[in-house]
């Protein structure tokens, strides 16, 4: 052991004064910490110890009123030899004889066992089995004893004292572990309002996320991942099925109107966290039908229309009032709906067309177009040779809708090669099972004509699309080239936010052709806040969905009330987990 000083109290308050200075712990007799100090367990080594045995009176085993009292610094062959135990607690009596040896009788105390360190051997000895054992209670992220890894661990189990890899995944943070632990106890509406924290419409998300959360579960390091979509799923339909007890009417108003533009996943989560908290909620919508890129973008096969009415309804029976058919800047000005409102959110998406300056360019066709198109009314196959240029989900979801219409022959290219492509692996393979053939490593150089209409494309090679610093920067092989035949070819690398509705009526602040969000998704204009993809362009559904959280939090914030119920639930929540843990872990001392 390391050098250390020693202080012998002879009273409780001289204890206390020393165990006050910075750098010290103390010994309640018993071998435990000198253990702890030679093995180094402790994250910063003491420079003072104070022992706490032989302070006079703290031995004492007493009869009272109350039963049975032993004073901290007893030790087990006090209690053994001790007449009162031995009269009434002969049980007691009998496990202070038994247990260990007689030296560990002779020195171990009560207050030994209660402050002893933790007993898992995972903890303790983060070197055994021949490594670094991912501890974490220790700066990692797994706890062997929670999974189940039995081997070593304490008896008196686990508890979660870190985000799990896979709450950490998740865009949102839903916490996954938790509502786990609650279905596999059948409480599922407990497991749903522990969704429902962070996620209002998890019937949606189960159906189209891509899942992050599956990439970090620890159930990779044994196996493979737990299939959370499918859990989730079951939960999200769940809720639907009793929307009148999950997606409930604020028991009273609160007198703040607050007009959301848009009304895709991300107004649609703030939609329904405010109006639970009293707000009255306006979403104005240039469709005919609320849920943006939910009802228009997302394939059918992925996302039955169906659910997104089931949710869209679910929120007006909670008193949320949709405008659809009105477009801002058209039907109704900005500047009307803000002089209205006590806040307001943007959410309008990103929905225009990037142009790339491709030869020919102006012959191919939107790829998010054409799934608009198809969620509006049911097309005849697109042609005979399709031909699908991106690498991302909607690319994806172009190619199979198009495989699905009668396409026989549908090939996607993009620039990346099959392990650096922006789509999630799942949807590649549901892709390359449907039929289409991918090319990857290829850019676009030229769209070939013949009478006026496409005719093929050519590409030429692209080698390496990111730069040393990872920066996108793609390199092209023009002497090596590939040329596909195509009747039609369907764009599908990017996405614009059309930002024509503002007309001049406010300055908010743009960038890159996006709205620019400030801390707590503020825009430049107080009083207006902004969301989703029309921020941080084309992302994934659960990242809008926390954007949308995040913007209801911020708006109700600007409006100076108390915390939301999502937020107060979540707190709660948080508290008895807390709670609960103490009380774990002082019965398990207590032991």
């Amino acid at each position: 052991m390391k050098n250390f000083t020693y202080k012998n109290p002879a009273s409780v308050e001289e204890a206390v004064s020393f165990l006050m200075e910075p750098g010290t712990v103390a010994m309640g007799g018993g071998t435990d910490l000198l253990g702890v100090l030679k093995d180094g367990l402790l994250p910063e080594y003491p420079g003072q110890v104070v022992n706490l045995k032989n302070i006079p009176g703290l031995n004492r085993i007493e009869e009272q009123e109350d039963g049975l009292h032993i004073v901290a610094a007893a030790t087990l062959r006090d209690v053994a030899d001790s007449p009162v135990v031995g009269s009434r607690w002969p049980a007691l009596q009998t496990a202070a004889k038994s247990v260990a040896t007689p030296n560990l009788r002779n020195t171990a105390t009560v207050a030994g066992n209660i402050c002893q360190d933790i007993r898992c051997w995972y903890y303790r000895y983060p070197d055994i089995l021949g490594g670094k054992i991912n501890c974490a209670r220790k700066s990692g992220h797994l706890c062997s004893a929670m999974m189940g890894e039995n081997r070593y661990h304490s008896i008196f189990g686990a508890a979660k004292v870190c985000e799990t890899p896979c709450t950490g995944k998740c865009p949102a943070h839903t916490d996954i572990s938790a509502y786990m632990e609650m279905v596999r106890a059948g409480e599922y509406e407990s497991a749903a309002r522990v969704l429902l924290e962070v996620n209002p419409m998890p019937a949606i998300t189960s159906r189209v996320c891509a899942h992050f959360c599956m990439e970090g579960c620890n159930r990779n390091t044994y196996d493979e991942s737990l299939n959370v979509g499918s859990i989730e799923r079951f939960l999200g339909d769940y809720i639907l099925e009793h929307a009148d007890q999950f997606l409930t009417k604020p028991e009273r108003e609160n007198g703040k109107h607050i007009s959301i533009v848009g009304s895709g996943p991300a107004g649609l989560t703030a939609a329904c966290y405010l109006r639970q908290s009293g707000y009255r909620v306006t979403v104005y919508e240039k469709q005919k039908e609320a849920g943006g890129c939910l009802s228009y973008a997302i394939p059918a096969y992925r996302l039955p229309k169906e659910i997104v009415r089931r949710f869209v309804g679910a929120l007006e029976h909670m008193g949320v009032a949709f405008r659809c058919g009105c477009a801002v800047g058209t039907d109704i000005q900005l500047e009307e709906i803000y002089q209205d409102s006590d806040g307001v959110m943007l959410d309008t998406g990103t929905w225009k067309r990037p142009l790339i300056g491709l030869a020919g360019e102006e012959l191919t066709r939107f790829g998010l177009e054409f799934l608009v198109d198809v969620n509006n009314y049911i097309l005849e196959k697109p042609g005979s040779d399709v031909v699908v240029v991106g690498g991302g989900n909607v690319a994806m979801d172009v190619a199979i809708t198009a495989k699905r219409l009668g396409a026989p022959n549908v090939t996607m290219v993009c620039l990346e090669q099959r392990d650096g492509m922006p789509a999630n692996e799942e949807e590649v393979t549901r892709a390359l099972e449907e039929g289409v053939v991918i090319q990857n490593g290829w850019g676009p150089k030229e769209v070939l004509r013949r009478d006026g209409a496409v005719s093929g494309i050519v590409f030429k090679s692209c080698p390496r699309v990111l730069d040393e610093t990872g920066r996108f920067n793609p390199v092209y092989d023009e002497d090596k080239l590939l040329t596909l035949d195509a009747d039609i070819i369907l764009m599908a690398i990017g996405q614009k936010a059309d930002l024509e509705f503002l007309n001049g009526a406010y300055e908010v602040e743009t960038e890159r052709g996006r709205i620019k969000a400030l801390e707590g998704n503020r825009t430049s204009v107080d009083g207006i806040f902004a969301g989703g993809d029309v921020t941080t362009g084309p992302a994934t559904v659960i990242k809008a969905i926390a954007a949308g959280k995040e913007t209801a939090v911020a708006i109700n914030r600007h409006c100076g009330l108390e915390p939301l119920e999502v937020e107060k639930a979540q707190e709660a929540r948080e508290a008895a987990k807390l709670a609960s843990f103490d009380l774990a872990a002082a019965t398990a001392a207590a032991r």
